[in-house]
């Protein structure tokens, strides 16, 4: 001990890393509740399982809300974290494979966009049965899948083109102005069909945004041409006004048994990430089955 130094240690966690049929590699980050002895328990009932995409950047986020959600007076026990990234060193984003993962096919293929389907037929066809894999002896209650921006277009491109794939679907700051909006054709299509889930149980949508995304005010010591420039791009891309539209079509819909939205006051893109977390999966944690 003493003067020791030495690397910080993530407890109950492991990482590991999967490849998609192209063979292209991705990194894969587990953790579970701090009061799990080990990850082999026996003793427990079936359990909630939240997915992330963007890993790389919101596996630490996402667990240590996660954590600390065992000193609530609701904590029901908590639940498993799996964030999918991609090998990266000194970064947090690798902005080209994501910019192909987390972006819908589009009827004119745009280059390195688009890859959404294959991407969801990783998580669902490799990465979910690996981590069961790691947890032979717990049964899962439900599962969620929540990104972040282009993230956030993935989980509503998601719960569009196949519902039936998680329980909750978490879209936090979604970029549905991408490619002129064109998730909210995929929107009606879904409502179109107007009928429930094939398995009997309709999913839950959460979406979220910060109040300065959209109004955003002039920063201290900011030129005043950079803040118009700034300004203009806010209004173009229209992140608040989009989700409440979004989520106003889907409100009375008998395909989703619940729709919420949650403005956060004071965020801008980056710092609602943290508020979006912890209010996602305190709600699919503790607060499930969630209200209509």
């Amino acid at each position: 001990m003493g003067g020791e130094i030495t690397p910080i240690a993530l407890p109950n966690s492991k990482q590991f890393y999967l490849e998609n049929e192209r063979g292209e590699t991705y990194l894969i980050q587990i953790s579970w509740p701090l009061h799990w002895q080990d990850d082999r328990i026996t003793d427990r009932g079936p359990l909630p399982i939240l997915y992330i995409v963007d890993g790389n950047a919101l596996f630490l986020t996402a667990t240590e809300a996660a954590w600390r959600r065992a000193a609530s007076s609701h904590f029901a026990g908590g639940g498993i974290i799996v964030a999918i990234g991609y090998p990266l060193t000194g970064k947090l984003y690798d902005t080209c494979r994501r910019s192909l993962d987390l972006t819908p096919p589009t009827e004119s293929p745009i280059p390195g966009y688009g890859g959404a389907d294959e991407f969801l037929d990783f998580i669902n066809n490799t990465v979910r049965p690996a981590v069961k894999a790691q947890f032979p002896h717990l049964s899962c209650s439900r599962e969620a899948l929540y990104g972040h921006s282009y993230g956030g277009l993935l989980a509503l491109h998601a719960l569009f083109t196949r519902p039936d794939s998680f329980d909750c679907y978490m879209a936090s700051s979604p970029s549905i102005w991408w490619n002129s909006r064109c998730i909210l054709k995929e929107a009606r299509s879904f409502l179109e069909k107007g009928r429930a889930s094939e398995n009997g149980r309709s999913p839950s949508l959460m979406t979220f945004f910060g109040s300065f995304e959209q109004n955003t005010p002039q920063w201290n010591d900011e030129p005043l041409d950079q803040y118009e420039g700034r300004k203009q791009i806010a209004a173009d891309l229209r992140m608040g006004d989009n989700v409440i539209e979004l989520c106003e079509m889907l409100r009375d819909s008998v395909r989703l048994h619940s729709v919420s939205l949650h403005e956060y006051e004071g965020e801008e893109h980056i710092s609602v990430i943290s508020c979006s977390m912890s209010r996602s999966l305190t709600m699919f944690f503790e607060d499930w089955p969630l209200l209509h």
